[in-house]
Formats: C-alpha cells, sequence, structure tokens
C-alpha cells in the first residue's frame, strides 16, 4: 500500500504531460499572466460561495448541530482543512473524512457517529444534486450544433455509468449493507472485538433511516444547497474563461462543468484529480469550440 500515493501520483502527472504536449504553453501562460487582480477576486468570490453551499448542504445532514451561522463558519474551516487533505492523498473522496470527524469532535464535541453519518449523507445528497445538474448537461449536450454524436454517446455513458453508481450507494443505505455485514462479522469468533463496530454501524443506519424518512425536509434542504454548489461551479468556469477572453455561454458552462464532476468522480482515486481537470476541460472546450488552449488555461486557474 506504500506505494499506491506513488503510483496514482504518477497516474496523474502522465495524464497532466499528455494534455500540456496537445497545448500551447506560451499561449496558455500568455492568456493566464494577463488576468488582473478584479478578475482573480472575482473567482475567489465565485469559489467561496460554492464551497459556502457545500457546506450549508453538509448542516443539514447532522442531528446534533443546530442550523445556526456560527455553525457554518464552524463547518467551513472543518471542510476546508478535510478538503485540502483530501485534494494531497490517494482515495481523495475519502481520505480527509476520518480528520472532519477527528476536529468536530475534538473541538465542538460533536458525537462521532453523528459526523460519519452526515459525511455519507451530505455525499448522497450531493450526488443526488449532481444527477440532477448533469441531466441538464446531457439535454445540452443533445441540442449543442458542435458537438458529434460520438461525442453525446460519450457523455450519455458516462451519465448512465454515475446514476448506477449512485444507486447502488443509495440502496447500501436503505437496505442496511452496513449493519448486515458488520452483524455477520460480529457472529465469527472475533465479534468481540468487533462489538464497537457492530454498535457504530447500527447507530449510522438508524440515523440514515431517519434522515430519509418522511417529510424529508433536511433531505429536500441538503439537496437545493448542494445543487447552489454546482451552478456556482459553472459560475466560477464561466467567469475564468471569460477573464481570458474566451467566453462560452451559460449552457456550455454548464455542460463542461457538468462532465468535469462527472470525470472527477471516477478519477477520485489520482490526488487532487491531477491531469483530468486539465483533460477535461481541454477535450470538452476543444470540442465546443475547436480550441484546446483556453481549456487547459481555465483548468490552470482554478
Amino acid at each position: 500500500m506504500r506505494f499506491t500515493k506513488p503510483l496514482f501520483l504518477a497516474v496523474g502527472f502522465g495524464l497532466l504531460a499528455y494534455v500540456l504536449s496537445h497545448a500551447n504553453i506560451a499561449q496558455i501562460w500568455a492568456q493566464v499572466s494577463n488576468l488582473d487582480a478584479s478578475a482573480v477576486i472575482v473567482v475567489f468570490l465565485i469559489y467561496l460561495f460554492y464551497f459556502g453551499a457545500d457546506v450549508v448542504s453538509w448542516q443539514f445532514t447532522f442531528e446534533t448541530v443546530p442550523l445556526q451561522f456560527k455553525w457554518i463558519g464552524r463547518l467551513f474551516f472543518v471542510r476546508m482543512v478535510g478538503e485540502a487533505y483530501n485534494n494531497i492523498t490517494p482515495m481523495g473522496s475519502v481520505g480527509g473524512e476520518p480528520l472532519k470527524v477527528w476536529l468536530l469532535k475534538s473541538n465542538f464535541d460533536v458525537p462521532l457517529g453523528d459526523t460519519s453519518a452526515s459525511l455519507i449523507l451530505s455525499k448522497t445528497a450531493s450526488m443526488f444534486s449532481l444527477v440532477l445538474f448533469a441531466l441538464g448537461a446531457v439535454i445540452i449536450a443533445f441540442e449543442h450544433p458542435n458537438l458529434s454524436q460520438t461525442h453525446r454517446l460519450l457523455i450519455l455513458g458516462a451519465f448512465a455509468w454515475f446514476v448506477f453508481n449512485i444507486v447502488v450507494f443509495f440502496l447500501m443505505q436503505r437496505l442496511r449493507l452496513s449493519s448486515f455485514t458488520a452483524t455477520r462479522l460480529g457472529r465469527s469468533r472475533f465479534g468481540e472485538k468487533l462489538a464497537g463496530l457492530v454498535a457504530g454501524m447500527h447507530g449510522m443506519d438508524e440515523q440514515f433511516a431517519r434522515f430519509y424518512a418522511p417529510p424529508r425536509n433536511r433531505l429536500w434542504w441538503a439537496m437545493v444547497w448542494a445543487m447552489g454548489n454546482w451552478v456556482f461551479g459553472a459560475a466560477e468556469l464561466y467567469a475564468i474563461l471569460y477573464f481570458l477572453g474566451h467566453p462560452i455561454s451559460w449552457t456550455e458552462a454548464w455542460l463542461i462543468e457538468s462532465l468535469l464532476q462527472l470525470i472527477r468522480t471516477v478519477v477520485f482515486f489520482i490526488p487532487a484529480g491531477l491531469g483530468a481537470q486539465e483533460g477535461t476541460l481541454m477535450f470538452a472546450y476543444a470540442a465546443i469550440t475547436g480550441n484546446p488552449t483556453p481549456g487547459v488555461a481555465a483548468a490552470l486557474v482554478r
């Protein structure tokens, strides 16, 4: 396992090298270096709202954290630290999650089980909203005059694969598979050592059941704020390409951002998604405009 991180990092650098070999480095640097301070500030502000919407969505999945403004600030910084750790480790989707659990417990006495369950629930709400966001992208792709049938089928295939994985992830919670697995392990000869794990799994499954039970207000609000997260992501991309002097339409920004998020879920094992973001933006922008370089420049700004 100690070779996992270098291996995945090497894959990322390989992807990045491939992308840069197909882009005009001098042109990329010229575009990025021409950004003024006001453009950078605007992009940062959009990202602030992007990250903040994700934090509020997470807050709605807790049972013990009240919906108060001070807790938005606390969760913002905890999530910021955890996501920073996610971005530098393999298995980035889960690498910083234990750190978030520990930070909330040690600093604000939030129960370990509540935080653990909330991280899974917030991911589920985020992915549910991404399905809706990406569905809009599929519709846009099939109506865009510059995309070939091959492009459309690839986008549709990525969307279908993503939906399949979300359904499986959701059913694991609804069918209480974690409790079932933990109970089976608890009946083994190591059962006494696993008693705490079994109890914790049962507790998480009970919290899942309460979260998904009618009227599901917390689920709907978590999804609404998570959708805001994706919309702000598209707005950020729209603003970056505008400031780079290669503007695209709002629907095109929506399409590219959706494709980028779908790809990132597939290559979660690469630290910081190195090479994946650059490659996706390069190919997507090239498919729409015929010029790959601004897509790489936008990735660099991000």
